[in-house]
C-alpha cells in the first residue's frame, strides 16, 4: 500500500505543474522522510525553489518543515532549528494551524534530543493543542507518543505508560500500523523500566513484526535497539550481540550515523560484559569516533565512560583517566546552552539537572505550565476573534465593488493590510451627481490605525453627505478642523494623509468626458499617458494637526477622451496610493522599494489591462518583501480615465 502511494506521488511530481507539483513533492518528501532521508531533503529544497518562484508560501513552509524534520533524523540540529523556525514564521503569517502544529511537533523532537525537556514539553503541548482544535486524531496519537517519551526520559514511568496506552488505542482505532508499532515499542521500554521483562518482550517483538511488515526500517532500527537493551539487561548476551550486529548493518544501509554509533556502543558494552576486551575496545572507540564526527554528545558521554571503565580493567590508568575526564567535559557541555541553537530558537534553552530526583516535581510544574498556556491561548483567541469582527465592520465601510464599477470604467484595487485591520482605507460616496473617492493613510496601522480610519471616514461622510461640501479641498479643511477639535487638544498629531477625487460628468453634449477635481495631502496622484509620467501637485501637509494650517489646494485634472479617428493619444491611467508599497523593506540589500522604483514599475505596466497590472504589482511586492515582515499597510488604486 505504501509503495503504491509513493509511486502515485512520484508520477505526480513528474507530470504536475506549479502548485500541484509542489504539493506532490511535499507529500512524497513526507512519506519517504524515514526510508530515504537524503532524497526527502532534495525534494524539500526543490519544492522551496518552485514555491518561491510561483509565490506559494504554504508550499514553501511545508517544504521547510519536511527539510527540518529530515535534519533531525540525521542529527544536524542547527539546520533543523533554522528551517523549522522559518517554517513556523510563515505558517503563522498564513494562520495555517495544521502547519503550526507540525512545526511545534518537530521542534519538540529537536529539544528532546538535547534533553531540554522544558522546551520540548512546551512545543509538544502546543502541537497537541492545535491538533485537538483541528481534530487530527492521527497527529494527536503522535503527540501522545512524544508525551510518553518525555515522561519515560524523566523516569516518570507511570505517566509514560499512560500516554503510550492512549497512543496505542487511538492508532489501533485508526488502523495506523506505523503509529501502533511506535506505541508498542514505547510500552516495551516502559515495561522494561518496570522490570516486567516478559511483557516488555511481547510488546517489542510485536513492534518489530509490524515495522518489518510495513517496511518502516528506521522505526525497525529503533525497536531493534530497544529489544537489544532488553536482551542485555536479562543477560542474553549472545542474542544481544546478534541484534546489535543486525542494527549496525541496518543503520549503515540507512546512512543513519547516529544509529550506527548507538548500536556500536551497545555492542562494545556487550563484548565487555562477556570479557571480550579487545573486541569491546575496538567497537567502543569506533562508536566514539562516529559520535565525534556528527557531534552527537548524547552518545559521546556514555562512550567515554565505557571506554574509561574498559581501560581501568586493563590497568591502563592513564587512558582511563583521560576518557573519564572527557566524559565529564562532554557531560558539562551538554548542560550548557548551545550558542548556535540559542541564536536560532528564539527562546532560552533551559537545563534539567538531576532529572531522576526531580521528575515528579517537574511533571507537576509542567501540568501547571500547560494549564497556564491553555488559558493564555483562550484569551489570545478571544482577542483575535474580536479583531476579526472589527475587520468585518471596517470592510463594510470601504467602497464596495458595485459602487466602483458603477462610477469607474476600468480600475483595480490592490489593498493589503499589514495586520488584520488597517489604517489605510478607500471610501466613496455619490452626492449631487458627483462621485467622490478617497484613498487615505491614517496614523498608525493595526487596531490603532483602524480606529483612526473609522473616525476619518465618519468626518469625510459628515463633510460631503451632511454638510454638502462639494470641493475636495474644502472637505479636507473640514475633516482637519474636526480632527483637531476631537483628538488633538492635547497636542497629538493623529490624522491622515490622502487624496480625495471628485468625478463629475460634463453636462453639456458638446463637452466630452468627466470633470476631475481633487485635493491631496502629502500623497501625490500620478498620471501616466503615452509613456509619460506626470506627478500631479499635492499639499505638503497632513489632514490633522501639523506645522502648516493653510487651506488645501483645489486641483483639477484636464482630461477628455480622443475623438473618433484622433491619433497620437492613448488612454490615461490615474494612480492613487499610500506610502506602504514604497516604504517596504526587502530586495537583495534589505532596503526600501522607494517611490522612484514604484513609478518606473507603474510606467512599465501601464499598457497592460488593469487587472493584469494589479497581479504584477502583487507579485513584485511579495518578491521584494521576501522573508521580511510587511512594513505598513499597502493601498494602490489604478483608474483608466
Amino acid at each position: 500500500m505504501m509503495s503504491e502511494k509513493i509511486s502515485e506521488l512520484e508520477a505526480k511530481v513528474s507530470t504536475a505543474t506549479d502548485i500541484q507539483k509542489v504539493d506532490a513533492m511535499n507529500q512524497l518528501a513526507f512519506e519517504i522522510r524515514n526510508s530515504d532521508t537524503q532524497q526527502a531533503i532534495t525534494l524539500s529544497k526543490d519544492a522551496q525553489k518552485i514555491s518561491l518562484k510561483i509565490n506559494y508560501p504554504n508550499g514553501n513552509a511545508t517544504a521547510l518543515t519536511n527539510e527540518g524534520f529530515c535534519y533531525v533524523q540525521i542529527t544536524n540540529y542547527e539546520l533543523a532549528l533554522e528551517k523549522l523556525f522559518e517554517a513556523l514564521r510563515v505558517f503563522k503569517e498564513l494562520e495555517n494551524e495544521r502547519g503550526i502544529a507540525q512545526v511545534h511537533y518537530n521542534l519538540a523532537l529537536v529539544y528532546f534530543r538535547f534533553s531540554d525537556f522544558n522546551s520540548g514539553l512546551d512545543h509538544i503541548t502546543k502541537a497537541l493543542s492545535y491538533y485537538q482544535k483541528i481534530n487530527e486524531p492521527a497527529e494527536i496519537a503522535r503527540c501522545y507518543f512524544q508525551m510518553g517519551f518525555l515522561y519515560h526520559s524523566l523516569n516518570d514511568n507511570t505517566s509514560a505508560i499512560e500516554y503510550m496506552i492512549q497512543c496505542l488505542e487511538l492508532n489501533r482505532a485508526l488502523k495506523n500500523k506505523a503509529g501502533e508499532a511506535a506505541a508498542l515499542m514505547g510500552l516495551g521500554q516502559g515495561n522494561l523500566q518496570e522490570k516486567k521483562y516478559e511483557k516488555s518482550r511481547e510488546y517489542l517483538l510485536e513492534s518489530l513484526a509490524i515495522r518489518k511488515e510495513i517496511k518502516d526500517w528506521r522505526g525497525y532500527a529503533a525497536s531493534l535497539n530497544a529489544y537489544m537493551t532488553l536482551c542485555l539487561e536479562t543477560g542474553k548476551f549472545e542474542e544481544a550481540e546478534q541484534v546489535s550486529l543486525q542494527g549496525i548493518k541496518l543503520a549503515t544501509e540507512l546512512s543513519d550515523k547516529m544509529g550506527i554509533s548507538r548500536f556500536m556502543l551497545d555492542l562494545g558494552k556487550i563484548y565487555f560484559r562477556q570479557d571480550k576486551v579487545e573486541e569491546a575496545e575496538r567497537m567502543l572507540l569506533e562508536a566514539k569516533e562516529i559520535a565525534e564526527k556528527i557531534n552527537l554528545r548524547m552518545a559521546l558521554v556514555p562512550a567515554h565512560l565505557a571506554i574509561s571503565e574498559l581501560y581501568k580493567s586493563k590497568k591502563d590508568y592513564e587512558k582511563a583517566l583521560y576518557h573519564y575526564q572527557q566524559y565529564h567535559k562532554v557531560r558539562e557541555e551538554m548542560m550548557n546552552v548551545d550558542a548556535a541553537m540559542k541564536a536560532k530558537s528564539a527562546q532560552l534553552i533551559s537545563k534539567i539537572e538531576n532529572a531522576q530526583k526531580e521528575a515528579e516535581i517537574n511533571r507537576l510544574k509542567n501540568v501547571e505550565l500547560k494549564k497556564a498556556y491553555t488559558e493564555i491561548e483562550e484569551k489570545n483567541k478571544d482577542i483575535t476573534d474580536s479583531i476579526n469582527y472589527a475587520k468585518r465592520i471596517q470592510q463594510t465601510l470601504l467602497s464596495s465593488a458595485d459602487m466602483l464599477k458603477k462610477n469607474l470604467n476600468e480600475y483595480f484595487v490592490f489593498y493589503q493590510p499589514k495586520d488584520i485591520v488597517s489604517g489605510d482605507f478607500y471610501w466613496s460616496v455619490e452626492k449631487n451627481g458627483s462621485f467622490y473617492l478617497a484613498i487615505c493613510d491614517s496614523t498608525g496601522h493595526g487596531v490603532p490605525g483602524a480606529f483612526m480610519s473609522l473616525l476619518n471616514i465618519s468626518f469625510l461622510n459628515e463633510a460631503i453627505s451632511e454638510k454638502n461640501i462639494s470641493h475636495p479641498n474644502e472637505v479636507f479643511n473640514h475633516v482637519r478642523k474636526r480632527l483637531i477639535e476631537s483628538i488633538s487638544n492635547d497636542g497629538g498629531q493623529d490624522g491622515m494623509d490622502g487624496i480625495l477625487l471628485c468625478l463629475t460628468p460634463n453636462p453639456s453634449p458638446s463637452e466630452r468626458g468627466v470633470s476631475i477635481q481633487y485635493a491631496a495631502a502629502n500623497n501625490a496622484p500620478l498620471l501616466i499617458q503615452d509613456g509619460k509620467i506626470i506627478e500631479l501637485p499635492a499639499d505638503k501637509m497632513p489632514i490633522g494637526l501639523g506645522s502648516k494650517k493653510d487651506s488645501f489646494t483645489h486641483c483639477t485634472i484636464a482630461q477628455t477622451p480622443p475623438l473618433k479617428g484622433e491619433a497620437g493619444r492613448g488612454p490615461a491611467i490615474l494612480y492613487l496610493y499610500t506610502d506602504g508599497y514604497a516604504d517596504q523593506f526587502g530586495g537583495p540589500k534589505g532596503k526600501k522599494f522607494k517611490y522612484k522604483q514604484l513609478h518606473e514599475k507603474l510606467l512599465a505596466i501601464s499598457d497592460q489591462p488593469l487587472e493584469g497590472q494589479k497581479k504584477i504589482l502583487e507579485e513584485t511586492f511579495e518578491n521584494w518583501k521576501g522573508n521580511n515582515e510587511q512594513t505598513d499597510d499597502v493601498l494602490i488604486i489604478g483608474i483608466k480615465i
